[in-house]
């Protein structure tokens, strides 16, 4: 959203909503549908964000959901192909770094092993989610971003939390 915007109180009553640049559609275009659920993965991650004891994981979950929101801003209409390119620049980086500190895996991964931990697995699977949308709207960029995001979310949630 813009620093301008202002909400109309009840102008979505009717089953319909804003994008950006003032289209209306309804409230059931795979638009909004998306980007609601990206808006329930950036808050996920601020409850993962608040459980983190490492201040370079919270800062890293910060800068996603940051990038969050010029996603969802691209997929309603908004301008924002250079910070999703590099946000997943940023993404490919943290996840270089990370990979680099871990085993291999021999064997599939059950959340639970705590609480946080299980909650990045949720938030995991909440972008998968996310990326499958962003492709069936036929919008690479975002889907590409949300791929390399769960991808990030596996190797922290496999890092001792």
């Amino acid at each position: 959203m813009s620093a301008n915007y202002k909400p109309k109180p009840g102008s979505g009553d009717n089953g319909f909503t804003d994008l950006f640049g003032g289209k209306r559609v309804g409230k059931t275009d795979l638009r909004v549908r998306t980007n609601a659920l990206i808006d329930e993965l950036a808050s996920l991650l601020g409850v993962i964000k608040s459980g983190l004891k490492s201040g370079k994981s919270k800062q890293e979950i910060a800068g996603v959901q940051g990038a969050l929101v010029a996603v969802s801003g691209f997929i309603a209409g908004a301008a924002a192909a250079p910070e999703i390119k590099a946000a997943v620049s940023g993404l490919e980086a943290l996840i270089a770094g990370r990979s680099k500190y871990l085993p291999p895996l021999k064997k599939f991964i059950l959340p639970g092993k705590n609480k946080t931990e299980a909650l990045v697995h949720l938030a995991r699977s909440r972008a998968r989610l996310c990326e499958l949308l962003a492709w069936r709207l036929k919008m690479r960029l975002p889907a590409v971003y949300l791929n390399r995001l769960s991808d990030y979310l596996f190797l922290l949630a496999r890092k001792n939390l």
